[in-house]
């Protein structure tokens, strides 16, 4: 396909009608377009219409849309394991290399909109072809950096770190093999020394803008969000070298992150404090991998971090668009709780106040969780089932009290234990107003429970007493739909516990169970059915 005024005016009409409400000129556009990506030298024809500044700019981003779709499709040979996928020519090694050599500087000069979709584009040709048969990117990546750095452009900075970090994540999900070790040393030899460097200037222009209005300081926000995706990407293999030698200014501005309060961003919507949260997660997600894997390196600041992520749990609200870093910042305590720096657990007070002030709230039930089993009670169900990857604020709370009872379990287990105690006298006082206080006792009981080989077993409560007192009256309330998580949970601890209740007591129950089969709760019946 050659570039000249009839394929621009082709291609712009197609792109057009691809966006039309109507579905027939829809149709005929999208079909016209598929016929047209099999004659050579299409990619790069849409990748001109996308850089052509007189074009409607939606008509761009849809071009830039199906650049991107059809570089996927066509870049490279289908897997071995999709042997049904239709068999469409690839791209020519001649228009690769116009398309290599056109894609970065058009990437980094477009909108937003049209340069997150370049740079998906670009990241699906690294994935095949970097580094070994595009050995130009990384330095172009970093000439452009350097450039837009001391234009203080942060569009551009964003662009190009967006682009890195894409490319960069295989060195996170593939084995360690030579051959990803070269690749990695060699993207380290190329791209640690830059990355600091506008990390750190970065950093140094966050403190400087003090009272800077929010649109100011967002870009500088996402800046520092990427370089620490891309810190986790190039520290994820071993520890380099590099990486030491510096250690101390990663983590000096890693800690300011996590202690300091940014009001513009924060208190500016939703939006702001998303990102800031977004820089702490991703900040906790690097130190927990420190931890995990560079302990002996990384002792020297784990005290500091340790006391930072816990008074910052302690400001974190229960709000879901926080649950990210609750999560993540949980983990890294879970971590230290299990490794030989578990002492700092060890001090008067500690371990009641992390049951008090991080774990019972975030186990407690909260609206969301209440829309959920109502509204979609198969996500609920993929959440609450034990082995599913999905983290939870619940979950990972009663991770932490694993993590802390494997050399503290008898503190655990009694302080445990009188918390349960706690919550229940709360729900006795009040049954209608403080249920939650009697489920989160159920899910304290079966979260820690440990399963063995005659069946599940907790030292924090005498399972058939417990069951007796606390289950059955939820077992055989006559309203099967009251209260329908508090019933849900009864339910859950008897298919946990069934093996240590009597025969006699379970077949006398079964009449009872029957009628939670016609419940309105859909996790409740499956729960019963799962008892049958």
């Amino acid at each position: 396909m050659e570039w000249n005024p009839e394929t621009l005016s082709f291609l712009s009409q197609c792109f057009l009608h691809t966006l039309s409400p109507a579905p027939e000129p829809r149709r005929r556009a999208e079909a016209s377009l598929s016929g047209a990506a099999d004659n050579p030298n299409y990619g790069l024809a849409v990748l001109r219409l996308v850089a052509e500044p007189s074009v409607d700019e939606q008509i761009r981003q849809a071009a830039a849309v199906n650049f991107k779709n059809h570089l996927r499709a066509r870049w490279a040979p289908a897997l071995a394991d999709e042997p049904n996928s239709p068999a469409l020519s690839l791209i020519a090694d001649s228009e690769k290399e116009q398309i290599k050599a056109l894609i970065v500087p058009l990437m980094l000069s477009s909108t937003p909109k049209i340069q997150s979709q370049l740079s998906e584009a670009l990241a699906l040709i690294g994935k095949h072809d970097f580094p070994k048969l595009w050995p130009a990117l990384l330095p172009e990546l970093v000439s452009n950096l350097q450039k837009a750095s001391q234009a203080s452009d942060y569009t551009c900075i964003n662009g190009i770190l967006g682009t890195a970090n894409s490319i960069f994540k295989k060195f996170r999900y593939q084995y360690k093999t030579n051959d990803l070790l070269l690749d990695l040393k060699y993207c380290l030899d190329n791209f640690a020394a830059p990355l600091l460097e506008i990390f750190l200037k970065t950093a140094a222009m966050i403190d400087s803008a003090a009272g800077a209005p929010a649109p100011t300081v967002r870009p500088l926000f996402e800046s520092q969000k990427l370089c620490c995706r891309i810190f986790y990407s190039l520290n994820f293999q071993e520890l380099p070298e590099f990486f030491e030698d510096h250690m101390k200014e990663w983590m000096t501005e890693f800690r300011k992150y996590l202690t300091t309060n940014y009001q513009v961003l924060e208190s500016s919507g939703a939006d702001g404090l998303a990102l800031v949260d977004e820089l702490r997660a991703a900040v906790c997600e690097n130190i927990n991998l420190y931890m995990e894997k560079n302990e002996e390196e990384f002792q020297g600041y784990l005290n500091e971090f340790a006391l930072a992520v816990w008074s910052l749990l302690g400001n974190v609200t229960q709000s879901s668009s926080r649950d990210q870093l609750a999560i993540v910042a949980i983990k890294f305590l879970t971590t230290v709780s299990m490794s030989v720096h578990h002492t700092l657990f060890a001090g008067e007070g500690v371990i009641p106040q992390i049951c008090q002030s991080i774990v019972i709230p975030n186990v407690r039930l909260r609206e969301e969780d209440e829309e959920l089993f109502e509204m979609n009670y198969i996500e609920f169900i993929r959440r609450d089932m034990e082995g599913s990857d999905l983290d939870t604020r619940r979950r990972i709370a009663c991770e932490l009290l694993k993590g802390i009872a494997t050399n503290y379990k008898q503190q655990v287990t009694d302080i445990v234990s009188s918390q349960i105690q706690h919550l229940l006298t709360s729900f006795a006082a009040n049954p209608v107003a403080n249920w939650k206080d009697k489920d989160c006792a159920i899910y304290l009981v079966v979260s820690l429970s440990t399963k063995r080989a005659g069946g599940t077993s907790t030292d924090l409560v005498d399972v058939q007493s417990f069951f007796a007192s606390v289950i059955v009256p939820e077992l055989k309330s006559q309203d099967v739909n009251g209260f329908p998580m508090l019933k849900a949970g009864a339910l859950k601890f008897f298919t946990m516990f069934r093996n240590q209740i009597p025969k006699d007591i379970a077949v006398q129950l079964f009449q009872d169970l029957v009628r939670f089969l016609l419940a309105e709760s859909k996790y409740s019946s499956f729960l019963c059915w799962k008892l049958y």
